[in-house]
């Protein structure tokens, strides 16, 4: 006879964390697959035995003439197997759940924070990248500086673009054309600058 038996270890609850030592432990489930085999043998082995035949005659009054006299021995089987090979598999579940909801709810809302914080402070980084990659690539457009397309970190000031800066007037020419304007009333609106416009006379 074989007693055998397993020994199911579930350890402690799993945590998740997210920095600031803040740490929570939920509903853990625990599943442990097993596989044992066992060998068992005997020692001393013996798969056979003898068995006396003893001697069963009598004389005329029915009394053994050779009480206790062996004739001959006898070859009997045990039954014995030489070894016994047991293979066994099976699988173990246990749940453990915290008991105090009052202190897993406080940290479930502490890490909702703390995710809110880093969503945040991912946003503010990325706008920081942003902003210095414009200012950089803006400078070196200033100065005329620029990759060319064939290489790797042409991608880099790409989509950067040298504008006007607002409420500010930059350099710049307009072509007028001369000539006479068309005046329906054929009077030079200009005559008095050259001399030939008269003056009213006196009464």
């Amino acid at each position: 006879m074989i007693n055998q038996g397993i020994s199911v270890n579930q350890g402690g609850f799993i945590y998740q964390e997210l920095g600031d030592g803040i740490r929570c432990s939920g509903t853990t489930l625990t599943i442990n697959p097993f596989i044992s085999k066992v060998n068992a043998w005997k020692d001393p082995f013996e798969p056979h035995y003898m068995e006396n035949i003893y001697d069963d005659s009598t004389d005329a009054d029915g009394n053994l003439t050779n009480p206790g006299g062996v004739l001959y021995q006898k070859k009997i089987r045990t039954g014995q197997a030489r070894n016994n090979l047991s293979f066994n598999y099976g699988i173990t579940a246990t749940v453990a759940v915290p008991l105090d909801k009052r202190l897993l709810n406080n940290c479930v809302r502490a890490q909702n924070s703390r995710v809110k914080y880093l969503e945040q402070a991912y946003k503010a980084r990325k706008l920081d990248y942003a902003l210095s990659r414009l200012k950089i690539c803006a400078e070196q457009l200033k100065l005329g500086v620029t990759y060319a397309k064939s290489s790797a970190s042409y991608i880099t000031c790409e989509d950067v673009r040298l504008v006007s800066p607002p409420n500010q007037l930059i350099n710049h020419s307009h072509s007028i054309e001369s000539g006479a304007a068309p005046n329906d009333s054929g009077v030079d609106p200009f005559a008095f600058q050259k001399g030939s416009l008269s003056s009213p006379s006196s009464p």
